[in-house]
């Protein structure tokens, strides 16, 4: 392959949502060019600040953005003046001179884009409109739900003038054709289908893990939300787990919350969230998780029958994702709205998946980061 000496080979933007799926998708996505083509020049871009736990042992470089803030109100996004104090208005006008100036300095030939064609706010279009020679290539989630910045008129219209490709991250036996036909007559365009993008599967193709002979967590649970429900779930586990005590074995906690709630459990140990989580999950017979993108594939690539919570956010997209994903039967899932949460709901559940196995049949496609790195290659 021939490689540019001055020009980055690979620039990859992912706007800061509110999970971590658009940044895991990038990282995911980045180690995969990073491993197979380690003569490339690639560069990572967000104002995701978990960036930098997220790329964990692969080699992928960054620049960070400051970041917008949200909040869930009705369950619709609403943006808040974030870490910076600045206004959004103020954000997007420096976000946006930022990443012409990151296009200025490194003039990458390749730019992979994450979820929103514009970007976010449209602070991509001036970088786009003033970069013809670049390649513009746009990645969607398998299941996109009733997202009016990814379905609008303005997202298009910037799509069919400036980018070369669309990338499907999604497997098409379990999450079916609907969501891939609606996303190929909109953007009229047949998408490149990946199969899952999965940060952990990369993560542990880099930094594999011990060898061990069973898996001794009783349950591995991620609550990264601050808000009050996300408060109410971690009351009502604590509940739980004080009503199952010791005998299924240790749980491991990831928060950044309120860890007091815990201090009388010994059976729980209660951390930061961190790049343990990943190898602490695969070492667990259960899971308790958020449904966002990032958080699923984890447990499709470890294998845990997983409880899953669904915030109450007007999209529907984890609803819908996680209804098919479990009407494929090639995965173990309860899930419940996190608005629906009880002590009793929580212990059931957790107690019923301990006894659960994960389908033998499972045959889901999580190289997603791979294909994409091979595909996006072609355009360089």
């Amino acid at each position: 392959m021939a490689v540019s000496s001055s020009r980055l080979d690979l620039l990859i933007y992912a706007h800061d949502g509110r999970g971590l799926g658009h940044a895991s998708r990038g990282i995911a996505v980045g180690a995969a060019v990073r491993r197979l083509y380690p003569e490339l020049k690639v560069l990572f871009l967000t104002g995701c600040r978990q960036t930098a736990a997220l790329i964990g042992p692969v080699p992928l470089d960054w620049i960070k953005l400051p970041a917008y803030e949200k909040v869930i109100v009705e369950g619709a996004p609403r943006a808040r003046v974030g870490d910076t104090n600045l206004k959004n208005s103020c954000l997007v006008k420096s976000r946006t001179r930022l990443i012409q100036a990151v296009m200025a300095e490194y003039r990458p030939r390749c730019v992979l884009v994450d979820h929103e064609a514009p970007g976010k706010r449209a602070e991509l279009v001036s970088s786009i409109e003033s970069n013809p020679e670049t390649s513009w290539i746009l990645g969607l989630r398998g299941i996109i739900g009733r997202v009016e910045d990814v379905w609008s008129q303005a997202a298009l219209d910037v799509f069919k003038k400036h980018y070369r490709a669309l990338l499907w991250y999604g497997d098409k036996t379990v999450l079916g054709g609907e969501s891939l036909r609606a996303v190929a007559n909109r953007y009229g365009v047949k998408p490149f289908i990946t199969g899952y993008v999965s940060r952990m599967k990369e993560i542990l193709t880099w930094e594999p893990p011990a060898a061990a002979a069973d898996r001794w967590n009783a349950g591995t649970i991620a609550v990264a939300w601050k808000s009050p429900a996300a408060a109410s779930v971690l009351t009502g586990l604590q509940q739980a787990l004080a009503g199952m005590g010791d005998r299924y074995g240790l749980w491991r906690i990831f928060t950044n919350s309120d860890k007091t709630l815990f201090k009388d459990l010994p059976f729980c140990r209660v951390e930061d969230l961190s790049p343990k989580y990943l190898y602490t999950l695969l070492n667990s017979k259960t899971a308790l998780i958020y449904g966002g993108y990032n958080s699923i594939t984890d447990i499709l690539v470890a294998k845990v029958p997983s409880l899953v919570l669904l915030r109450d956010v007007a999209d529907r997209e984890q609803e819908a994702h996680l209804a098919r994903l479990a009407a494929s039967g090639q995965a173990a899932l309860r899930v419940i709205p996190e608005t629906d949460v009880s002590a009793e709901k929580l212990q059931a559940s957790l107690e019923e998946l301990l006894h659960t196995s994960w389908p033998q049949k499972s045959r889901l496609n999580l190289d997603g980061a791979e294909n994409a790195a091979k595909k996006i290659v072609e355009y360089l």
